[in-house]
């Protein structure tokens, strides 16, 4: 049995694993010695949640990170543990590019400044190629987002401590020195529970008063209140984040009307192609994982954007 939580709905997984698995998003309580995997996407799962299902195998998340996961505690319980990490790779660069050129076009502030009643023809924007990206984090959605770039001009510098050889046109230099000199970050870094933001204070110190920042990968990763002090000081040029520490925010949360704040609801993987890429991989995953002994099965996640 295939057991899937809310998040997701049950048909896209029964039709086509018809007379493999009995998918079901409720399992009763004399049926949970039938579950031998367990299908998530947001939604935690750790020693409590698969505890019930004594004959479990797989836990798979439809997602590319895994910081929802007690990874080392489910393979503890000797659990196969796996991710869909390619299926929005395309979508996600093209979110970060269309946030990128957005905020350096100033399409983001003069949309609110008409709005508010200001009209200033006389506004000064920037051209592409006159501007320097820094990536930190190169793998798949990084490296997507690089191409993007260079082909639009732009010089692209990257950092990520994992990969050994940056992309084909991408620089590569030191964290700091990224910060320091390029014209907007984007970051495409897994998420790691409990561990202090990647970009603090100090690290937003270094960014160029001008500088935009793109975050779409995880909340955790940038200290939102920092950012939220630093365009209200002038000492950020803008910001976009298609994450949030709570999802869906609080209404009232003041964060959300800082002048110069793009947020977006966690959609940059979003397309009719990702939603039919996703079930495919997941779907392949579970075949593999689930087949006789004999067969290859999924080992590690691939936890790098």
């Amino acid at each position: 049995m295939l057991f899937i939580d809310r998040g997701f709905p049950v048909e896209p997984f029964e039709q086509p694993l018809g007379g493999e698995l009995d998918c079901r998003e409720r399992v009763d309580p004399g049926e949970r010695e039938r579950v031998v995997a367990l299908v998530t996407g947001a939604e935690p799962v750790g020693a409590e949640q698969v505890a019930p299902f004594v004959n479990l195998r797989l836990v798979l998340t439809c997602s590319i990170g895994v910081d929802h996961l007690d990874v080392a505690e489910l393979r503890r319980r000797g659990l196969t543990v796996a991710n869909t990490p390619s299926y929005c790779t395309e979508e996600v660069a093209d979110h970060a590019l269309a946030c990128l050129l957005g905020g350096w076009r100033g399409l983001w502030r003069l949309g609110e400044d008409v709005r508010a009643g200001r009209w200033e023809p006389g506004t000064r924007l920037r051209r592409f190629d006159a501007q320097r990206l820094g990536i930190f984090g190169l793998g798949r959605i990084g490296a997507a987002l690089a191409r993007r770039a260079l082909a639009l001009g732009i010089e692209v510098v990257g950092f990520d401590p994992a990969v050994v050889t940056p992309p084909p046109g991408v620089i590569a230099v030191e964290f700091e020195e990224l910060l320091a000199s390029s014209d907007a970050v984007s970051l495409h870094v897994p998420g790691t529970p409990g561990a202090p933001p990647l970009l603090g204070r100090r690290e937003l110190s270094l960014m160029r008063p001008d500088a935009l920042l793109l975050n779409l990968a995880r909340a955790s990763v940038v200290d939102l209140d920092a950012v939220v002090d630093a365009l209200a000081r002038g000492a950020l040029g803008g910001a976009a984040f298609d994450v949030w520490p709570t999802e869906p925010p609080a209404p009232a949360d003041p964060r959300l009307e800082t002048r110069g704040l793009l947020v977006t609801p966690h959609v940059g993987w979003s397309s009719e192609q990702a939603e039919d890429a996703y079930r495919a991989e997941a779907i392949a995953v579970l075949r593999a994982a689930l087949a006789p002994p004999s067969s290859e099965v999924v080992g590690e996640p691939r936890t790098t954007l």
